[in-house]
């Protein structure tokens, strides 16, 4: 009875294309070994039926043949990528001008509207204001544009008051100065940003309701970066305060970012290590 299910199933798997059978076939045997491994756990009479029956199954497998088969599909794979890999960077100029976006490429990076992207091996490391958005194993220059699409479109997405921006930056400014005294008015980027998730937490209902970590709504680094562009894309002031960038030194680079030109994506970016919320 068994060889007849065995050798019913010949004439099906035959049919699949390639690893499929293969796939199939192999998948068939993993179940019987874990059934008769659960029969001879559970000390069952059924464990020499099931162990003889992918034994069974087991010889009419082509394991030489299953391994090379394999083996080649894994190689066409990797030629595909290294090609991939080759053309990525020309492609993804060529995706994104054709979408209208400004792109430069550089040396060792491209500028494509208003990211960074860097490449380790197969990993393109997408910036933004010179902090890390998102890191994409991605060969393909129009896939990677595609994720470029998407990152903007969630930027933009998520909800900015010009106003309500200014206000909880002034109050962010305002709490940064008291913990360190009140002495120095301008306050490192990343205490602001800091204190502005917490601003974002005092300003949420769900938080409101239950002040749970878990309540608390994500806005991330390069979000604010973001935000701060488009703050800065009106002006700098609202009311009788501006916002002031200052110049930062060469021991804060690597606490600084870069305040994108949203109108001109490409062209220079302002630095700031350190901002201060000033009389106008």
């Amino acid at each position: 009875m068994t060889e007849e299910k065995l050798e019913s199933k010949k004439p099906s798997e035959a049919k699949l294309p390639g690893l499929a059978a293969d796939g199939n076939a192999l998948e068939r045997l993993g179940k019987l070994l874990i059934s008769a491994v659960k029969s001879q756990a559970f000390g069952r009479s059924d464990y020499a039926k099931k162990i003889e029956d992918a034994s069974r199954l087991a010889a009419q497998i082509n394991w030489a043949e299953v391994k090379a088969a394999i083996e080649k599909e894994a190689g066409a794979v990797r030629e595909k990528e290294e090609a991939n890999l080759l053309g990525r960077r020309e492609k993804l100029n060529h995706a994104a001008i054709a979408a209208k976006w400004q792109a430069q490429m550089g040396t060792q990076f491209d500028r494509i509207e208003i990211f960074q992207v860097d490449y380790e091996g197969a990993t393109a490391v997408i910036r933004l204001g010179g902090v890390v958005l998102e890191r994409v194993k991605e060969s393909d220059g129009e896939k990677l544009f595609a994720r470029l699409q998407q990152l903007r479109t969630l930027l933009e997405q998520t909800p900015y008051s010009r106003d309500s921006f200014f206000k909880m930056l002034r109050d962010a400014h305002t709490i940064c100065r008291f913990a360190s005294g009140g002495g120095d008015e301008f306050v490192p980027v990343r205490e602001l940003h800091r204190e502005m998730v917490l601003e974002h937490a005092r300003h949420s209902e769900s938080f409101r309701k239950n002040a749970e970590p878990k309540n608390i709504e994500p806005y991330s680094l390069p979000q604010f970066v973001f935000d701060l562009a488009r703050f800065v894309r009106v002006g700098i002031s609202v009311g009788s305060h501006r916002l002031v960038t200052q110049t930062p030194s060469m021991r804060e680079s690597k606490e600084t970012i870069h305040i994108p030109n949203l109108d001109h994506p490409t062209s220079s970016e302002t630095a700031a290590a350190r901002l201060a919320i000033k009389p106008v």
